[in-house]
């Protein structure tokens, strides 16, 4: 996930590895952040692969590695983000899609947004089934927090497809 980061970011403009941290910082640490210990090495694999660049530029007479986006890491990127986003339920790495799709056509941005909507109901309703299940079979005050984390994951989920459904109407409501 990193990598695609990385790529996002210079999909911007070039920068250098300090000011990709200071980006992750700013936007994306509530949801996925790296260290610089793993930032540098995710760029010497970027460079490797033909998808950055990279020149050194004195500033301050000191030298400062810059790194750009080529065509090939823009293509490879933009094939990532098109892909249909799976679900993890232990990480968000979804937000790292939707905080990139402004480079994606706004058609394939619904559309992959609708089916991002789909799995996670259906998560939903499988994971409603089972407190179903439990509050049937089980005195649920006798397991306090087993059963709260089940609740907790029921409005985690509707969350994220209310929240996924309040994005949707925005985007349709722009005009192209």
């Amino acid at each position: 996930m990193l990598e695609y980061i990385i790529l996002g970011f210079l999909m911007r403009e070039e920068m250098s590895g300090y000011d990709l941290k200071q980006w992750m910082i700013n936007c994306t640490s509530y949801f996925f952040d790296a260290s610089f210990g793993s930032i540098y090495p995710a760029l010497k694999r970027l460079e490797k692969k033909g998808y950055i660049k990279s020149s050194e530029v004195v500033e301050s007479s000191k030298f400062k590695k810059i790194y750009s986006i080529t065509h090939m890491g823009k293509s490879h990127f933009l094939t990532w983000l098109e892909k249909p986003i799976i679900f993890s339920k232990t990480k968000q790495e979804h937000l790292v899609y939707f905080y990139f799709y402004q480079y994606l056509p706004k058609e394939r941005a619904i559309l992959n947004l609708k089916t991002f909507i789909i799995e996670v109901e259906s998560l939903l309703n499988q994971l409603s089934k089972e407190k179903s299940d439990v509050e049937e079979s089980y005195n649920v005050n006798q397991y306090t927090f087993l059963y709260s984390t089940m609740v907790y994951g029921v409005n985690y989920y509707q969350f994220i497809i209310n929240w996924c459904n309040d994005l949707l109407k925005q985007i349709e409501g722009e005009k192209v």
